[in-house]
């Protein structure tokens, strides 16, 4: 079973424009990261994201890179300061999922899975980052690959 995590790219300030869609940088650095992601021939079931513009706008590149059998979502519930523990039900229920979020959010559900404690840093996600956690026969995730643009 494996969960891929993928910080949206680079965003327009909101004071510039308040829906804070993707910049030109992050639209090429989501791309960058998708050809990347494309070439490992891995299987995603679901896109899911947070349903902001720029998250939405990056499971949208990473759909057209990746083709996912059930294609892109919103979710509730992954917003940057919502609560990790809802999104643990999001990843048992469905394999091989790619979830598009932010800050401070990816990296404490990473930390979660990773060593059980979301404060404990376990990696940084710049922005389009990408990170495939696997899921072993002891049920433990452990970090497979990471892609950044």
């Amino acid at each position: 079973m494996a969960l891929y995590l993928v910080r949206h790219g680079e965003s327009i300030p909101k004071e510039i424009n308040p829906h804070s869609p993707l910049s030109d940088r992050g639209l090429v650095e989501v791309a960058r990261v998708a050809t990347q992601a494309a070439k490992k021939n891995f299987i995603i079931t679901k896109i899911f994201h947070s349903g902001k513009k720029r998250a939405e706008q990056t499971a949208i590149i990473m759909k057209d890179y990746i083709n996912p059998a059930f294609g892109i979502a919103q979710s509730v519930r992954i917003d940057p300061n919502d609560d990790i523990f809802y999104a643990l039900d999001l990843i048992e229920q469905t394999e091989n999922i790619m979830i598009v979020g932010h800050l401070p959010f990816l990296e404490k559900l990473v930390s979660h899975l990773v060593t059980g404690d979301q404060e404990t840093e376990v990696m940084k996600f710049p922005t389009a980052g990408m990170v495939c956690l696997d899921k072993d026969s002891k049920g433990k995730w452990n970090i497979k690959w990471k892609l950044f643009p």
